[in-house]
């Protein structure tokens, strides 16, 4: 599952047996290879081939021990909103203040806060400065913004395991920046939320007599 901070999936269910479910996976993997190696498509070519040999004619589908088959396919899971827990710190004393004129190591820590899941390859494309009210910073006379970040972006984090903390920094650069109340924007705060689950299910069939 690939979480974004702007991106929503709509509804959709398919429904399907499996005499078919086989091509709708090929068409679906034909638009996920373009940016794939000449060595990965090769491999993937190989896979398709192989599951396709495998996907032969059949007839009779085994009864489930118990209810029946559910065909609903590709359709969105629904889920509770998993939020990490993310903070900005700076300063060495509680004394400090961000003068006008100044460069200051900042800390963006993220913490995977749950318990059963790994935030896997968490990044955070973008780390802006605006004005209180969202407006850009004021510029400078040679056109520079008068407060930096350095760097911009990204900032990876990697694999976030359960119940952690990862930190990133960057440096505030500000050079005559007016007197007043600024906010940090972190845009693009995207991750996979990794889960680890066990099922089981039962099948049955019937043995001939002589």
């Amino acid at each position: 599952m690939i979480m974004t901070d702007d991106h929503k999936h709509e509804e959709q269910t398919i429904s399907f047996d499996f005499k078919t479910v086989s091509a709708r996976k090929v068409a679906h993997r034909e638009g996920q290879d373009e940016h794939l190696s000449p060595e990965e498509r090769r491999c993937r070519r190989i896979e398709q081939a192989v599951n396709e040999e495998l996907w032969r004619p059949w007839e009779n589908l085994m009864p489930k021990c118990e209810g029946e088959y559910d065909w609903r396919f590709c359709f969105p899971l629904r889920m509770p909103e998993i939020a990490p827990l993310i903070g900005v710190v700076w300063g060495d004393s509680a004394c400090d203040c961000i003068e006008g004129d100044d460069a200051e190591i900042v800390q963006i820590i993220v913490c995977n806060r749950y318990s059963n899941l790994v935030m896997a390859h968490f990044t955070i494309n973008r780390v802006e400065v605006v004005r209180a009210d969202g407006s850009p910073v004021p510029l400078l006379p040679d056109g520079s913004p008068s407060i930096q970040v350095v760097p911009l972006g990204p900032y990876c984090y990697g694999d976030i395991p359960p119940c952690s903390c990862v930190v990133r920094q960057f440096m505030l650069r500000l050079r005559g920046a007016p007197g007043g109340k600024y906010r940090i924007l972190l845009q693009g705060v995207c991750f996979e939320a990794c889960f680890h689950q066990l099922r089981e299910d039962c099948f049955t069939f019937e043995v001939c007599k002589d």
